[in-house]
């Protein structure tokens, strides 16, 4: 390979990688804009926080498989203070501004022969969403939904000491998710996170 061959191999290169930075710069500044306070744990994972809730939020199967109608997201959350959270407290925001609300557990069970894959699928892409809580030894389960039988909740607390944990499970309207940018939003008395939920 000649100098000249060698020098045009090097520019492409360089000129490949500014491209590549420069739309990573643009998408963090898009992140601190529309999603303030908010940390990239990787790939599919962020982190909130606030003085007043701090919520991890990871979707690794769900960001490259959302033709299902079901979307998993697994969540911890905890609170400055304590807040009884409810159902109706969690959604959803599309691209296009819909608001999704978090279904209940009867519509859930209704649909489990197609959740039940999601969550099989899901299971070698699961992120230790409990490791970001110094908390972390003091955790509770949401149990917002249950596969077979099993104790479900309208609701969960939290407090400074513990740590909610559990899976949320949101059910496409259109029967599957396009991809976009969607906002996960929890928020009670004046407590409010929103994370960055992004399907490829």
């Amino acid at each position: 390979m000649n100098g000249a061959n060698l020098a045009r191999q090097w520019t492409v290169l360089a000129l490949t990688a500014g491209v590549l930075l420069g739309s990573a710069a643009t998408m963090w500044a898009q992140e601190d804009r529309f999603f303030p306070k908010t940390k990239r744990l990787g790939r599919a994972a962020t982190e909130y926080r606030d003085d007043d809730i701090h919520v991890v939020a990871a979707h690794h199967y769900s960001q490259r498989n959302h033709d299902s109608r079901w979307l998993l997201i697994q969540t911890a959350v905890s609170t400055t203070r304590d807040l009884t959270i409810d159902r109706q407290n969690i959604s959803l925001v599309t691209p296009e501004g819909r608001v999704v609300s978090l279904p209940s557990q009867a519509r859930f069970a209704r649909d489990v022969s197609r959740v039940r894959p999601v969550v099989q699928n899901a299971w070698v892409t699961r992120h230790d969403v409990l490791s970001y809580f110094n908390q972390r030894d003091w955790q509770e389960s949401m149990r917002l939904f249950a596969l077979d039988s099993g104790t479900v909740l309208t609701n969960f607390v939290t407090d400074k000491d513990h740590v909610a944990v559990g899976d949320l499970f949101f059910d496409a309207p259109t029967g599957s998710w396009g991809p976009g940018t969607y906002s996960l939003v929890i928020e009670r008395d004046g407590a409010r996170a929103v994370l960055p939920i992004e399907l490829d």
